[in-house]
């Protein structure tokens, strides 16, 4: 349901938008479920806790901010909602303007409610769960009995849920520990000091600084062309390029900061690498990460689609818990290319197909390190879970993640449902953490994760996720989460050298190294899962 027109106009009446670079905005008619934090050096330094819901963010302001510990009870004071496009704000307000200072994007992500959010806000209790970069799990707001004193003031308490997000005893850790931008990796110092005072999402400047000259438009590098349907995909009709029979809009937007990567560029690669992705995406559940603007501003995750928005996406089915869409999926290339024009660098499918989501057809181990732990470590724990699986009598699969990890695969027949699943996965990672402690975690703790490598158990869950393979990522250098051979792991291995400009060459000259995981429909041992006191449904 679309916001009122007037749900903005305290937020307007407060602001001179002569004086101010802050976006006027305006309602979103397209819902979205955009979550985002940030810091706020005004008359007292606190944490502006957002949330998109009707086309706008509603807000509080959180004084001492959020806490991963369940007991802690953090004050947060309702203010007035504010345009979804407030969310790429970063600069400085100017002094004497309402909420002069200094305003950092700390975090962002997405929200989904667990139940009715109108009815949560309605009664004083709204329950979601965050997917952002640094806070996640599961979340409660709560509203507080209003006192006389606290006229025309709805204080609420921030409360983290218990979960495996949680931490108890970590009180203000997350907050030192996380001092500089999600966006800009700019401390607050920094920010305040910046002669531009750039807010994100116009590049409004500020009075005080000098106009700057206007910039050469980048040159954008070509892509491996003897790999890419480049030549057949340059038509241009109404500022619109065609790659693969759909329109990409803005094709020179670019979409990697450096680089010179664009949009069109994206959707190039994408339909280059179709063949290879789309066993792995295709008729399943996908969470996908959006960039509209490009990497460098803000991304954030999104699962479902409004009806009607392309022939070539399709609902699940499935539906988005508290809300009236159904997670989405694709089919073909065509759906992967409208998914680029649509903004999508990322995509996360689920661990099974839409057609019976409850039941699993992977296992996937996360190997995530601490970023001190040298990569021969992580390679090391690869083939040690490849070990375990072998001794099981399973065949494992290995790709890069675009990043410092890698995951390990194993393709199974249908016939589990999640929790045996995830019980499963729970006990290889126990037995790892068991058998060497001084390396390897099994549980969600960041605190007790340094020098170490998790083994990401968690992924193994109704609507967990993991990075598809041959998908782009929204990184520095435009990396790719690239399956391997098992020989291809080895020390001279370099991760960052899989981009969507290095690997529709590569994918010319090799077969595919996962061309067998499809044929594989593999059971687990009966009689371990017993073993394990695993319930076998």
């Amino acid at each position: 349901m679309a916001a009122p027109r007037d749900t903005l106009s305290l937020y307007r009446q407060k602001r001179d938008f002569s004086k101010t670079s802050e976006p006027a905005g305006a309602a979103e008619k397209q819902a979205g479920h955009r979550y985002l934090i940030q810091k706020h050096d005004a008359t007292r330094l606190h944490y502006d806790f957002r949330l998109e819901l009707d086309g706008v963010l509603k807000s509080w302001a959180v004084t001492r901010g959020p806490s991963l510990d369940p007991h802690e009870k953090r004050l947060a004071v309702e203010v007035e909602d504010h345009p979804v496009s407030y969310g790429s704000f970063e600069g400085t307000i100017p002094k004497g303007q309402y909420g002069g200072g200094t305003v950092m994007l700390w975090d962002e992500g997405s929200w989904e409610p667990i139940g009715d959010a109108h009815k949560g806000l309605a009664k004083g209790k709204l329950e979601f769960k965050l997917h952002g970069k640094r806070l996640q799990g599961e979340w409660t707001l709560v509203r507080m009995r209003e006192r006389d004193k606290d006229k025309d003031r709805h204080n609420w308490l921030l409360i983290k849920r218990s979960d495996e997000a949680a931490s108890e005893g970590d009180t203000d850790t997350l907050l030192t520990k996380h001092n500089t931008s999600v966006i800009s990796n700019r401390s607050m110092e920094k920010i305040a000091s910046s002669n531009d005072r750039v807010w994100k999402g116009n590049k409004a400047e500020s009075k005080a600084a000098p106009k700057p000259a206007a910039k050469k438009k980048p040159k954008t590098k070509a892509l491996v062309t003897d790999t890419m349907p480049v030549s057949k995909n340059r038509a241009r009709a109404n500022g619109k390029a065609d790659v693969g029979g759909i329109a990409i809009s803005h094709p020179d937007r670019i979409i990697y900061q450096g680089t010179g990567i664009t949009k069109q560029q994206l959707a190039e690669y994408y339909l280059a690498v179709a063949d290879h992705i789309l066993p792995y995406v295709a008729n399943r559940p996908l969470s996908m990460l959006r960039c509209p603007e490009g990497t460098g501003e803000a991304c954030f995750f999104q699962r479902h689609i409004a009806q009607g928005q392309s022939p070539h996406l399709y609902d699940t089915g499935i539906k988005v818990k508290g809300r009236n869409e159904d997670y989405m999926m694709i089919k073909d290339a065509k759906g992967l290319i409208t998914l680029a024009q649509w903004g999508v660098v990322e995509l996360h499918p689920w661990g099974c197909l839409a057609d019976k989501p409850e039941l699993a057809d992977r296992i996937i181990f996360d190997l995530d390190p601490d970023p001190t732990v040298p990569f021969s470590e992580v390679i090391a724990a690869a083939k040690d879970v490849r070990s375990r699986m072998q001794e099981l009598g399973l065949s494992s699969f290995v790709k890069t993640t675009g990043g410092k990890g890698l995951h390990i695969i194993v393709p199974i027949t249908r016939s589990y449902g999640w929790p045996v699943i995830k019980a499963f996965a729970r006990a290889i990672a126990e037995s790892m953490e068991h058998d060497n402690p001084k390396l390897y975690i099994a549980h969600a703790s960041k605190a007790e994760r340094k020098g170490k490598i998790f083994i990401d158990y968690l992924r193994n869950d109704l609507t967990a996720t993991a990075v598809a393979a041959y998908s782009a990522r929204a990184r520095e250098g435009a990396t790719v989460a690239m399956p391997l051979t098992w020989q291809q792991l080895t020390s001279s291995l370099k991760p960052s050298s899989f981009t969507i400009e290095t690997v529709p060459a590569i994918l010319k000259k090799r077969k595919d190294p996962w061309a067998e995981i499809s044929k594989l429909r593999q059971k687990i041992a009966t009689q371990y899962l017993r073993a394990l006191k695993i319930p076998l449904k």
